[in-house]
């Protein structure tokens, strides 16, 4: 049993050091080392998430040339590419550009390093979610949606926007109310959705996102950029 336990300690290591993930369990991490590796952790949690963002590219992309090439389809590729476009932009629209920025700046880095993983576990689940959604209604566009299948559609992008609005506290201090009126706008569309063609839930969905991502545009257009002002 002992020499069992030790297998699982090195193989966790191994996978620990690896990915260069804190995980939370195998001890904390002092907090000068989390000051000098607050530019490179940033960097693998944007890594971490830009990975999770091509596979949602690349589902609908494969799911597409599957065919048929028909319009409803079509569309449905199109909502999936305009989707994707708009979780990139909110994330980087501002608090993805200032995580280094906001570790460096905070009383605790320590902190802010822990809940960006967090966060970013959160928002990658939530584009996981999100592809799902695009292989349902790309392959069935105009069939009426399932309970299920619509949690996936409209829950994905409201996973990530709940993760973003943690993201973004942690980055400012406070997070703009564009993230909750649009998960409060999801959740509402459910219900009549259910009535509708998988399409309409996928447009949905991808009104959302632009409206958040021209509410956040609007709030940076005339101002000097927004520096990093993490809560003490």
């Amino acid at each position: 049993m002992s020499a069992l336990q030790g297998g699982e300690g090195v193989n966790t290591s191994r996978w620990t050091g690896a990915r260069r993930w804190p995980v939370p369990g195998l001890g904390r991490s002092k907090i000068s080392k989390w000051e000098i590796a607050g530019e490179h952790l940033a960097e693998r949690y944007q890594q971490f998430f830009l990975v999770a963002l091509g596979e949602t590219l690349l589902v609908a992309g494969l799911t597409y040339s599957k065919g048929p090439y028909e319009a409803g389809h079509a569309w449905a590729f199109s909502l999936a590419l305009a989707t994707s476009i708009l979780l990139w932009r909110i994330y980087v629209q501002r608090a993805g550009q200032l995580l280094a920025e906001a570790m460096m700046k905070a009383r605790h880095p320590a902190s802010v390093g822990r809940s960006a993983a967090d966060t970013h576990l959160v928002m990658v689940v939530g584009l996981a979610a999100t592809a799902i959604g695009y292989e349902l209604i790309i392959e069935h566009p105009l069939d009426r949606i399932s309970g299920a299948w619509l949690a996936t559609v409209l829950g994905g992008p409201a996973l990530f926007l709940a993760g973003r609005a943690r993201f973004e506290y942690d980055v400012f201090g406070r997070v703009s109310r564009a993230r909750w009126i649009a998960i409060l706008v999801l959740v509402a569309a459910a219900v009549p959705l259910l009535h509708l063609p998988g399409l309409a839930a996928t447009a949905v969905a991808a009104l959302v996102l632009g409206a958040v991502a021209v509410a956040d545009a609007h709030r940076a257009h005339g101002a000097p950029p927004e520096a990093a002002a993490p809560p003490s």
